[in-house]
């Protein structure tokens, strides 16, 4: 398993110190411990997401109450990835 630090050094390589990744880590844990072969395939189309598709996500998100800045969308799609990167290990 990948430690806090670990994915905080990734996140900060990514996108430098100004944010807080104690959330997104929370969430990792839990990414990075699915098993469900269709569940894996629905994340991976996820990240592969056009710039425009994201746009849409970020509505689709807001309309059920998780507003996110676009921002927030990129780090939280790299979380998914790199926890992808990780389940497949």
């Amino acid at each position: 398993m990948i430690t806090k630090k670990e994915f905080c050094d990734y996140m900060v390589d990514m996108y430098g110190l100004d944010n807080d990744y104690d959330d997104l880590y929370k969430t990792f844990k839990k990414f990075s411990k699915i098993k469900d072969k269709g569940q894996i395939r629905e994340l991976k189309d996820l990240v592969k997401m056009p710039p425009k598709e994201r746009l849409l996500y970020r509505y689709a998100l807001a309309s059920h109450g998780r507003e996110m800045t676009p921002s927030q969308v990129d780090q939280y799609l790299s979380m998914i990835e790199y926890a992808l990167l990780h389940i497949q290990e």
